[in-house]
């Protein structure tokens, strides 16, 4: 399933969304969602809320991307509560923006369930982006891993603050959160904030954040074959990505991001005007 929305209207607006997706026992479903702004000269406000119970055994994959304008702010939370042998998936992408905040609430309820929780930022001008994640661990041998990449360029900011509770009970706990980022210029700010809250001893777990510079070894490297320097940069960056995206398996939707990223990383991904909704998958 695909929902593409589009802010388009002669005057500023608001719009308010919710969604409610329900999956029982054994029941798969992958989502594709897309947050387009069409009209660049007016302010749009999305707020978004949802909630998405994955029952036992069932499997949910959703991916959502934004191609928005400088003066749309998008506001979404996410709340999800998984059961038994569940399996739920999510990658969030932020292509281009005004100011955005993500925030994903997800309980791990039932014995043996997996989430995977991964998202990447490309900003630049003034954009700011946040995500904030909140991952509880109710039950024992549940997995989950989180990995969250940003490349800031400009006077663009960003902010990422992950948790993960491990609860009382929990036994054979696996959890893992990854949170790296790149500096394109020296205006650029990014600011993490990686949390962990253990309350059992049988488990796995780790968390860690990095913020730096492209690699200048790399970067010399490549030039001293004949690569001009802004080329080797978007190179760099563009590999700098791929595992998140290699995280999607949204069958043709991984080949359409590293198409995506290829053309905000070269400059050449323009705004929605005039936009067909077949544009977002083609």
């Amino acid at each position: 399933m695909q929902l593409v929305n589009i802010f388009s209207s002669p005057i500023s607006l608001a719009a308010f969304r919710r969604l409610l997706i329900v999956l029982d026992e054994g029941a798969e479903m992958q989502l594709l969602v897309c947050d387009h702004t069409q009209d660049t000269a007016n302010s749009y406000l999305g707020s978004q809320i949802a909630e998405v119970y994955v029952g036992a055994g069932a499997r949910f994959e959703a991916c959502s991307i934004e191609e928005s304008s400088v003066n749309t702010s998008r506001y979404s939370r996410m709340f999800v509560r998984q059961e038994r042998d569940s399996h739920f998936s999510f990658n969030s992408t932020t292509l281009t923006c005004g100011t955005t905040r993500n925030e994903f609430s997800i309980d791990l309820n039932g014995e043996n369930a997996e989430t995977h929780l991964a998202g990447m930022v490309i900003g630049s001008g003034n954009m700011h982006i946040d995500n904030d994640s909140a991952i509880r661990h109710l039950s024992p041998r549940c997995r989950s891993n989180q990995l969250f990449k940003y490349v800031l360029d400009d006077a663009s900011t960003a902010a990422f603050e992950g948790g993960i509770l491990v609860a009382p009970g929990a036994q054979f706990t696996e959890a893992y959160q990854s949170n790296r980022n790149i500096l394109a210029s020296t205006e650029a700010r990014m600011h993490c904030k990686p949390q962990l809250e253990i309350y059992n001893d049988d488990v796995k777990c780790s968390h860690g954040a990095t913020t730096g510079q492209l690699d200048n070894d790399a970067l010399f490297y490549m030039r001293s074959r004949g690569i001009p320097e802004a080329e080797a940069r978007t190179m760099l960056m563009q590999a700098f990505m791929v595992d998140v995206i290699d995280s999607v398996h949204i069958s043709g939707l991984r080949e359409r991001l590293l198409h995506l990223v290829d053309r905000r990383f070269s400059g050449t991904l323009g705004d929605c005007s005039g936009c067909r909704s077949t544009d977002c998958h083609e």
